[in-house]
């Protein structure tokens, strides 16, 4: 059986999906399950990381009923969701609490007081964006100013689609996208200390992962991941 089908997998705001797509990019089948999230009122909106992982799984799971010999087929498996947030983890890659999703409203005094901060303009030019709530840089600065209790209890800072990706591969990583307009130079697509300087988070600069092109690199599979997903 050769090896035919690349997978996609996008854990969106409302819902977790996996399609499976031929070589030339034609989708064949899909799965999803609804997604889940929790809000407060002082404007939270987090997601249960485990949880998230489980539903990941119970999709690609869901693809081999409609598939025949899936597992035999399958090239290589892609994954995106919902941009922005911040999913932390400890040492041992564990969630510290669960994700701050791109819909918390939280750090809104924490990116008005950067907004008037003398280093902002410096940080736009490098970047290219406006600061945001929902952005991962903003929501750590307001950790950092409010909680630092939980940025101490945290060994890296994720987005969605990288704590899934850990969860297959078992490398921290992050892509060019949501690094550089967060953190990074949008010309040498990498991490900008003036930018993390003008966060206010030069202290934490050990939470960002590595930034991979995931066009031009893949991980593979873990035997834990693939005893999961059946992969």
């Amino acid at each position: 059986m050769s090896m035919d089908i690349i997978i996609g997998i996008d854990a969106g705001t409302s819902v977790i999906k996996a399609i499976a797509f031929d070589l030339a990019g034609n989708p064949l089948a899909n799965a999803a399950k609804p997604n889940r999230y929790e809000t407060g009122a002082d404007g939270a909106a987090t997601q249960n990381m485990d949880r998230t992982w489980r539903d990941c799984v119970e999709t690609l799971q869901g693809l081999q009923d409609k598939i025949p010999n899936l597992v035999h087929r399958v090239a290589a498996v892609g994954v995106t969701a919902q941009g922005d947030g911040t999913w932390l983890l400890d040492k041992d890659n564990r969630p510290v609490g669960d994700g701050w999703l791109w819909l918390d409203a939280r750090s809104g005094p924490t990116v008005a007081r950067l907004e008037q901060s003398p280093l902002n303009r410096r940080r736009f030019e490098l970047t290219g964006t406006g600061l945001n709530v929902c952005q991962q840089g903003s929501q750590l600065a307001h950790m950092a100013a409010t909680t630092p209790e939980i940025l101490a209890e945290a060994d890296t800072a994720m987005h969605c689609k990288d704590w899934l990706y850990l969860n297959l591969t078992g490398m921290r990583r992050t892509d060019p996208t949501e690094a550089n307009f967060t953190f990074g130079n949008f010309r040498t697509r990498t991490y900008e200390p003036e930018v993390i300087e003008a966060l206010g988070l030069s202290a934490h600069r050990h939470l960002l992962p590595d930034i991979v092109d995931g066009s031009l690199h893949a991980d593979k599979l873990t035997d834990a991941a693939a005893a999961q997903t059946g992969l």
